[in-house]
């Protein structure tokens, strides 16, 4: 059962019956050897896992009472470990995974490690929270790579080391001037990285080492700081890049975005929190290949946004988070946004009108208003109206959602 959609109507997120998971669990125990098992602080480990020996390849330990060291000898011959215990601390140099030595997935998202310096030759994924990455790190043959920091982490060289890295998330992270010089001189492209989130970039020529360094990147989500390091600055991002999340951190000035953006196979674009001119507008309409742009707390120049002839052809989603912004006048011209399907406002309290020119957008099928002001949500009835009465259009959705005022609030579905 499908409880969380993407904005093209894909599927992010799924639950199934109790009775169906119950059914799954038998199944991966006899067809995968998986092994469910729930300690508490007075279970024993060996007791519980010695009729277990030659059946779990995989373990899945939940609980908040058991330590780690109780289990961690009987486990010398599983290849998969999944911990759920966000109360578990595992120390620096814990002996807690010594004997798990052909252990090949180790996922730890809500446990925390002081530090990740475990040798496993064999792991491929792992996951877990820290504030620190150890240059002792010897699993060269990780795939992925999770970190939830508890801080902002400094990444060493050693991650380069990982040439079979496909996915690497690490929440907050940032690149040493020493680490971008040894980078240039010694380290090799990471040629296998598809996904890469969340760096954060101090200057243009950081954020431009590193993208040569993945040349193969697909998806990267980003922070920039001291903008003022980019000006009038073109970041040519990977040519295989399909989606790009850029977010300015927090600044007390207004910036605008940095740069230009060289990304001829996008696909998907967000950026957060940027003060965005004309010229930024069309250079993003420009691009051929764009279908999804998300604008987040934008502000715009003259507050004003002008969509000329021809601007985002193949756009299908476009969502407009204005924030504090006094985004007024909105102009659309005939012949832009011709397959835009979804479109999506969000706090837009100032503007006066959506432009009546998405009532004539035939591919378009519904609009959602998110705590705007009624002249928006009047003119999204408008254009209903108009899709419906003019295009036979039935199947047209508007939804209008009022948060602002407790009294006041709820979905409206027209």
């Amino acid at each position: 059962m499908g409880t969380k959609k993407s904005s093209r109507g894909k599927i992010k997120a799924c639950r199934i019956h109790d009775l169906l998971h119950d059914f799954c669990k038998e199944r991966a125990k006899d067809d995968m050897r998986l092994l469910w098992q729930k300690w508490d602080q007075n279970a024993n480990p060996s007791s519980r896992l010695s009729g277990h020996k030659q059946l779990a390849h995989r373990m899945c330990i939940y609980g908040e009472g058991y330590r780690a060291g109780d289990w961690s000898s009987c486990l010398s011959h599983v290849v998969s470990i999944i911990l759920h215990n966000n109360r578990l601390s595992v120390g620096l140099d814990s002996h807690i995974f010594h004997s798990v030595k052909f252990l090949k997935v180790l996922d730890m998202e809500f446990t925390r490690i002081n530090s990740f310096s475990f040798d496993l030759v064999y792991l491929r994924y792992f996951a877990a929270e820290t504030s620190r990455f150890s240059n002792k790190a010897g699993c060269r043959e990780l795939e992925t790579l999770k970190f939830k920091s508890l801080s902002e982490m400094s990444l060493p060289i050693t991650l380069w080391e990982m040439d079979k890295l496909r996915h690497v998330d690490i929440s907050d992270c940032s690149f040493t001037s020493e680490i971008a010089k040894e980078l240039i001189e010694n380290s090799k492209d990471l040629h296998d990285l598809q996904t890469l989130s969340t760096p954060c970039f101090s200057c243009a020529q950081e954020a431009e080492l590193i993208l040569r360094k993945t040349p193969n990147l697909l998806e990267l989500r980003c922070k920039v700081k001291g903008v003022d390091n980019f000006q009038s600055y073109v970041l040519n991002f990977p040519a295989r890049i399909e989606t790009l999340k850029i977010q300015l951190s927090y600044t007390r000035d207004t910036k605008t975005i940095p740069f230009c953006i060289s990304a001829p196979n996008l696909t998907n674009l967000t950026l957060k929190n940027f003060y965005l001119h004309c010229q930024h507008l069309s250079e993003i309409g420009s691009l051929q290949n764009l279908q999804v742009l998300s604008l987040k707390g934008i502000s715009f120049e003259t507050c004003k946004w002008e969509v000329r002839d021809d601007e985002f052809p193949h756009l299908r989603v476009l969502k407009l988070h204005a924030g504090k912004a006094h985004f007024e006048e909105w102009s659309v011209a005939d012949d832009a946004f011709p397959n835009l399907e979804h479109l999506v406002l969000r706090d837009c309290e100032f503007l006066k009108e959506i432009p009546s020119w998405f009532g004539e957008i035939s591919s378009l099928k519904s609009i959602v208003v998110r705590n705007c002001n009624e002249n928006v949500e009047n003119s999204a009835r408008d254009i209903k109206e108009t899709q419906v009465q003019d295009y036979d259009n039935y199947k047209f959705d508007v939804f209008i959602t009022r948060e602002n005022n407790k009294s006041d609030s709820g979905t409206y579905y027209l």
